[in-house]
Protein backbone atom coordinates (compact mmCIF):
# COMPACT_ATOMS: atom_id res chain seq x y z
CA UNK A 1 0.00 0.00 0.00
CA UNK A 2 1.44 3.76 -0.77
CA UNK A 3 0.36 6.74 0.10
CA UNK A 4 -0.79 8.12 -2.95
CA UNK A 5 -3.78 9.62 -1.83
CA UNK A 6 -2.28 11.37 1.05
CA UNK A 7 0.51 12.88 -1.50
CA UNK A 8 -2.53 14.27 -3.12
CA UNK A 9 -3.88 15.73 -0.25
CA UNK A 10 -1.13 17.79 1.24
CA UNK A 11 -0.10 18.81 -2.32
CA UNK A 12 -3.23 20.39 -3.29
CA UNK A 13 -6.11 22.05 -1.19
CA UNK A 14 -5.21 20.62 2.56
CA UNK A 15 -1.84 21.76 2.35
CA UNK A 16 -2.64 25.01 0.55
CA UNK A 17 -4.89 25.59 3.35
CA UNK A 18 -2.71 24.54 5.95
CA UNK A 19 0.18 27.62 5.05
CA UNK A 20 -2.61 29.92 4.23
CA UNK A 21 -3.60 29.55 8.00
CA UNK A 22 -0.35 28.49 9.71
CA UNK A 23 -0.26 30.94 12.21
CA UNK A 24 -3.57 30.46 13.69
CA UNK A 25 -3.24 26.22 13.67
CA UNK A 26 -0.09 26.70 15.38
CA UNK A 27 -1.75 29.11 18.15
CA UNK A 28 -5.01 26.33 18.45
CA UNK A 29 -2.45 23.07 18.08
CA UNK A 30 0.69 23.82 19.50
CA UNK A 31 0.27 22.86 23.21
CA UNK A 32 -0.23 18.70 22.29
CA UNK A 33 2.76 18.92 20.50
CA UNK A 34 5.41 20.82 23.37
CA UNK A 35 3.77 18.30 25.96
CA UNK A 36 5.20 15.38 23.47
CA UNK A 37 8.61 17.45 23.25
CA UNK A 38 8.35 17.48 26.69
CA UNK A 39 8.38 13.18 27.25
CA UNK A 40 11.23 13.54 24.81
CA UNK A 41 15.14 12.35 26.72
CA UNK A 42 17.24 15.32 25.43
CA UNK A 43 20.77 15.23 25.12
CA UNK A 44 24.12 16.99 23.25
CA UNK A 45 24.84 15.86 20.01
CA UNK A 46 21.49 14.19 18.74
CA UNK A 47 19.27 13.64 16.04
CA UNK A 48 15.90 14.07 16.26
CA UNK A 49 13.71 13.87 13.04
CA UNK A 50 10.33 15.13 13.02
CA UNK A 51 7.84 12.99 10.77
CA UNK A 52 5.04 14.89 9.32
CA UNK A 53 6.59 18.28 9.68
CA UNK A 54 4.26 20.32 7.70
CA UNK A 55 5.00 23.81 7.95
CA UNK A 56 8.19 23.44 9.99
CA UNK A 57 6.68 25.17 13.29
CA UNK A 58 7.32 22.09 15.82
CA UNK A 59 10.83 21.20 13.98
CA UNK A 60 11.81 25.30 15.03
CA UNK A 61 10.68 24.59 18.34
CA UNK A 62 11.89 21.07 18.84
CA UNK A 63 15.51 22.52 17.94
CA UNK A 64 15.17 25.61 20.26
CA UNK A 65 15.28 23.16 22.93
CA UNK A 66 18.51 21.60 21.75
CA UNK A 67 22.36 22.36 21.67
CA UNK A 68 24.24 23.78 18.29
CA UNK A 69 26.19 20.08 17.83
CA UNK A 70 22.13 18.90 17.54
CA UNK A 71 20.59 18.07 14.24
CA UNK A 72 16.95 18.18 13.90
CA UNK A 73 15.42 16.89 9.97
CA UNK A 74 11.81 17.88 9.58
CA UNK A 75 10.12 15.75 6.67
CA UNK A 76 6.82 15.76 5.08
CA UNK A 77 5.50 14.80 1.59
CA UNK A 78 4.12 18.47 1.14
CA UNK A 79 5.66 20.68 -1.00
CA UNK A 80 3.73 24.03 0.03
CA UNK A 81 3.81 23.41 3.72
CA UNK A 82 7.86 22.66 3.32
CA UNK A 83 8.76 25.82 0.95
CA UNK A 84 6.86 27.61 3.92
CA UNK A 85 8.89 25.74 6.61
CA UNK A 86 12.00 26.92 4.92
CA UNK A 87 10.69 30.33 4.86
CA UNK A 88 10.23 30.33 8.60
CA UNK A 89 13.79 28.48 9.47
CA UNK A 90 15.39 31.59 7.82
CA UNK A 91 13.02 34.00 9.41
CA UNK A 92 14.36 32.65 13.05
CA UNK A 93 17.75 31.58 12.48
CA UNK A 94 18.86 33.43 15.50
CA UNK A 95 16.80 31.65 17.88
CA UNK A 96 17.20 28.08 16.49
CA UNK A 97 19.92 25.71 18.99
CA UNK A 98 20.16 22.45 16.60
CA UNK A 99 20.78 23.15 13.05
CA UNK A 100 17.74 21.95 11.27
CA UNK A 101 17.07 20.71 7.43
CA UNK A 102 13.59 19.95 5.81
CA UNK A 103 13.27 16.75 3.76
CA UNK A 104 10.75 16.21 0.94
CA UNK A 105 9.81 12.67 1.32
CA UNK A 106 7.34 10.07 2.38
CA UNK A 107 8.54 9.12 6.05
CA UNK A 108 6.72 5.78 5.40
CA UNK A 109 9.35 4.53 2.98
CA UNK A 110 12.71 3.52 3.98
CA UNK A 111 14.41 6.73 3.17
CA UNK A 112 16.90 6.57 5.92
CA UNK A 113 20.04 4.54 7.28
CA UNK A 114 19.56 2.23 10.03
CA UNK A 115 20.52 3.17 12.96
CA UNK A 116 20.71 6.91 12.22
CA UNK A 117 18.22 8.83 14.59
CA UNK A 118 18.76 9.35 18.67
CA UNK A 119 15.25 10.24 18.85
CA UNK A 120 11.88 10.30 16.60
CA UNK A 121 8.99 12.70 17.06
CA UNK A 122 5.92 13.87 15.42
CA UNK A 123 2.68 15.63 15.83
CA UNK A 124 -0.24 14.75 14.15
CA UNK A 125 2.02 13.56 11.19
CA UNK A 126 1.99 9.56 11.86
CA UNK A 127 -2.44 9.11 11.17
CA UNK A 128 -2.04 9.24 7.79
CA UNK A 129 -0.07 5.98 7.02
CA UNK A 130 -1.31 3.71 4.58
CA UNK A 131 0.27 0.83 6.18
CA UNK A 132 0.88 1.65 9.53
CA UNK A 133 2.43 -0.93 10.82
CA UNK A 134 5.02 -1.51 7.82
CA UNK A 135 5.89 2.63 8.63
CA UNK A 136 6.64 2.01 11.81
CA UNK A 137 8.40 -0.93 11.17
CA UNK A 138 11.03 1.30 8.91
CA UNK A 139 10.80 4.23 11.46
CA UNK A 140 12.29 1.57 13.79
CA UNK A 141 14.92 0.42 11.65
CA UNK A 142 16.54 4.08 11.44
CA UNK A 143 16.24 4.84 15.64
CA UNK A 144 19.47 3.81 17.39
CA UNK A 145 19.26 0.80 19.97
CA UNK A 146 17.25 2.44 22.72
CA UNK A 147 16.70 5.32 20.58
CA UNK A 148 13.30 6.84 21.55
CA UNK A 149 9.58 7.78 19.38
CA UNK A 150 7.22 10.15 20.78
CA UNK A 151 4.43 11.33 19.00
CA UNK A 152 0.64 13.01 19.72
CA UNK A 153 -2.45 11.68 17.59
CA UNK A 154 -6.16 12.55 17.94
CA UNK A 155 -8.47 10.22 20.26
CA UNK A 156 -11.87 9.59 18.34
CA UNK A 157 -14.03 12.02 16.85
CA UNK A 158 -16.64 12.79 19.52
CA UNK A 159 -13.92 14.03 22.32
CA UNK A 160 -12.89 16.15 19.98
CA UNK A 161 -15.66 19.27 18.99
CA UNK A 162 -12.75 20.95 16.91
CA UNK A 163 -13.47 18.49 14.04
CA UNK A 164 -16.89 17.59 14.38
CA UNK A 165 -19.30 20.50 15.72
CA UNK A 166 -18.59 22.47 12.53
CA UNK A 167 -18.83 19.15 10.57
CA UNK A 168 -22.41 18.51 12.23
CA UNK A 169 -23.45 22.26 11.82
CA UNK A 170 -22.72 21.85 8.00
CA UNK A 171 -24.39 18.55 7.42
CA UNK A 172 -27.71 20.12 8.98
CA UNK A 173 -27.56 21.45 5.56
CA UNK A 174 -25.79 19.77 3.24
CA UNK A 175 -26.47 15.83 2.07
CA UNK A 176 -25.06 13.34 4.55
CA UNK A 177 -21.39 11.83 3.41
CA UNK A 178 -20.39 8.26 3.32
CA UNK A 179 -19.66 6.81 6.75
CA UNK A 180 -15.98 7.04 7.35
CA UNK A 181 -13.89 3.78 6.96
CA UNK A 182 -12.68 2.61 10.32
CA UNK A 183 -9.14 3.16 11.12
CA UNK A 184 -8.52 4.59 7.27
CA UNK A 185 -5.68 7.01 7.28
CA UNK A 186 -6.49 10.76 8.48
CA UNK A 187 -6.67 12.59 11.32
CA UNK A 188 -8.45 9.48 13.58
CA UNK A 189 -6.23 6.93 12.03
CA UNK A 190 -5.02 6.37 15.54
CA UNK A 191 -7.76 6.77 17.51
CA UNK A 192 -8.05 3.17 18.74
CA UNK A 193 -6.11 3.15 21.81
CA UNK A 194 -5.41 -0.88 21.69
CA UNK A 195 -4.79 -0.49 17.84
CA UNK A 196 -2.00 1.78 18.26
CA UNK A 197 -0.19 -0.06 20.72
CA UNK A 198 -0.93 -3.33 18.50
CA UNK A 199 1.11 -1.56 15.61
CA UNK A 200 3.99 -0.71 17.61
CA UNK A 201 4.57 -4.00 19.09
CA UNK A 202 3.95 -5.29 15.79
CA UNK A 203 6.62 -2.97 13.99
CA UNK A 204 9.06 -4.32 16.61
CA UNK A 205 9.04 -1.44 19.48
CA UNK A 206 9.34 -2.19 22.99
CA UNK A 207 8.55 -0.81 26.43
CA UNK A 208 5.01 1.53 24.37
CA UNK A 209 3.45 3.42 26.52
CA UNK A 210 -0.34 5.33 25.49
CA UNK A 211 -1.42 7.84 27.79
CA UNK A 212 -4.37 10.36 27.90
CA UNK A 213 -3.74 14.03 27.25
CA UNK A 214 -6.70 16.59 27.89
CA UNK A 215 -5.93 19.71 26.53
CA UNK A 216 -8.36 22.69 26.11
CA UNK A 217 -7.23 24.04 22.60
CA UNK A 218 -8.64 28.34 22.03
CA UNK A 219 -7.17 30.80 19.72
CA UNK A 220 -8.51 34.44 18.74
CA UNK A 221 -8.36 36.18 22.40
CA UNK A 222 -7.66 39.35 20.74
CA UNK A 223 -9.59 39.32 18.07
CA UNK A 224 -13.98 39.18 17.30
CA UNK A 225 -16.09 36.29 16.48
CA UNK A 226 -16.36 37.12 13.17
CA UNK A 227 -12.63 37.27 12.57
CA UNK A 228 -11.89 33.64 14.26
CA UNK A 229 -15.05 32.47 12.09
CA UNK A 230 -13.74 33.51 9.00
CA UNK A 231 -10.67 31.09 9.53
CA UNK A 232 -12.40 28.53 11.58
CA UNK A 233 -14.72 28.05 8.65
CA UNK A 234 -11.83 27.73 6.15
CA UNK A 235 -10.36 24.89 8.35
CA UNK A 236 -10.89 21.59 8.77
CA UNK A 237 -13.37 18.58 7.20
CA UNK A 238 -16.33 21.34 7.73
CA UNK A 239 -14.43 23.30 5.13
CA UNK A 240 -13.71 20.88 2.61
CA UNK A 241 -17.56 20.43 2.96
CA UNK A 242 -18.33 23.10 1.98
CA UNK A 243 -15.86 23.90 -0.62
CA UNK A 244 -17.37 21.14 -2.68
CA UNK A 245 -21.28 21.51 -2.19
CA UNK A 246 -23.49 23.11 -3.99
CA UNK A 247 -23.56 27.00 -4.51
CA UNK A 248 -26.95 27.32 -3.30
CA UNK A 249 -26.08 26.04 -0.41
CA UNK A 250 -22.90 27.00 0.73
CA UNK A 251 -24.51 30.57 2.97
CA UNK A 252 -26.57 28.39 4.54
CA UNK A 253 -24.13 25.98 5.74
CA UNK A 254 -21.19 28.68 6.70
CA UNK A 255 -24.34 30.08 8.63
CA UNK A 256 -25.01 26.84 10.49
CA UNK A 257 -21.13 26.09 11.02
CA UNK A 258 -21.29 30.14 11.91
CA UNK A 259 -24.19 29.52 15.29
CA UNK A 260 -22.58 26.36 15.99
CA UNK A 261 -19.02 27.77 16.59
CA UNK A 262 -20.48 30.50 18.77
CA UNK A 263 -21.18 28.48 21.10
CA UNK A 264 -17.16 27.81 22.12
CA UNK A 265 -16.46 31.56 21.97
CA UNK A 266 -16.22 34.14 24.91
CA UNK A 267 -14.86 37.51 24.57
CA UNK A 268 -11.55 38.06 25.71
CA UNK A 269 -10.98 34.63 25.72
CA UNK A 270 -11.84 33.62 21.55
CA UNK A 271 -13.13 30.37 20.70
CA UNK A 272 -11.77 27.16 22.58
CA UNK A 273 -12.41 23.62 22.56
CA UNK A 274 -11.96 20.88 24.77
CA UNK A 275 -9.50 17.94 22.93
CA UNK A 276 -8.58 14.93 23.81
CA UNK A 277 -5.24 13.23 22.63
CA UNK A 278 -3.07 10.08 23.22
CA UNK A 279 0.28 10.56 23.97
CA UNK A 280 2.43 7.48 22.45
CA UNK A 281 6.41 6.68 23.21
CA UNK A 282 7.85 3.94 22.54
CA UNK A 283 11.60 2.53 22.41
CA UNK A 284 13.67 0.24 20.14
Amino acid sequence: MNNELQKAMWNGRAGASWVRHNSLLETLLGEPGHVCMDSLRLIPGMRILDVGCGCGNQTLDLAARLDTSSLVTGIDISEPMLALAGDLKDANTDSLGADVEFLLGDASESLFPDEQFDAIYSRFGVMFFADPTRAFASLRVALKPGGQLAFVCWQEPRLNPFFTAPLQAALTVLPPQAPATPDAPGPFGLADKARVSTILDRAGFQSITVTPLALKLSVGDAQSFDEIFEELVQIGPAAALIAESDATLKAHARSAVYARLKDFYAPGSGVAFDANFWLVTAYN
